[in-house]
């Protein structure tokens, strides 16, 4: 299986591009055991080696998902990734993204890298519908989702415990022709 468009894409101030062993670096094993940065992710329960790390790029292998490192074009500095599981018969897809450095943060990067993403799913892929999803405290996420023009899908609620309290998680989506 092989993914129905382009996996490289760019907007004003980001290249984003396929996430390979290259992208693994001591900076991005940082960001996934930092647990302010992964501290509405399931993945703070585990600790991160290069081996996981090469383990995660493997799981994509010979299917339409795909894993991207999100860079800085003027740089060319990783400063996060980015995720869509595709479902080709479903035309869907479930979107992610780890904005890692925190130097980044509020800078409007995420936002950015969702919409160029979201797009090229919608115009190049022929997606007819985009999906993903937060824990309800991540209001940093909440907002790229609703900025977007994601609209609220499902509550999930109480579904996760977070910093020893019962949380919901938030899904939203978009289609194509709204």
């Amino acid at each position: 299986m092989t993914t129905p468009g382009p996996v490289s894409f760019k907007s004003r101030r980001l290249a984003i591009h396929p996430f390979d062993e290259a992208c693994v670096s001591d900076e991005y094993l940082s960001w996934l055991n930092d647990q302010e940065v992964m501290r509405f992710s399931n993945q703070r329960f585990r600790a991160h080696s290069r081996q996981s790390a090469r383990d995660y790029i493997a799981s994509f292998a010979g299917t339409t998902n795909v894993f991207l490192a999100v860079r800085l074009a003027e740089s060319g500095r990783m400063i996060g990734t980015m995720t869509a599981y595709i479902s080709n018969q479903h035309t869907t897809a479930d979107m992610g993204i780890l904005i890692g450095d925190r130097a980044c943060w509020g800078q409007g990067y995420g936002l950015e890298a969702w919409t160029t993403l979201m797009h090229n799913l919608f115009a190049s892929w022929g997606m007819r519908k985009v999906t993903g999803g937060a824990a309800r405290p991540n209001m940093g996420m909440v907002r790229i989702m609703e900025r977007s023009g994601m609209h609220l899908e499902a509550v999930r609620t109480r579904q996760e415990i977070i910093d020893g309290v019962e949380q919901d998680v938030l899904y939203y989506a978009r289609f194509v022709d709204r």
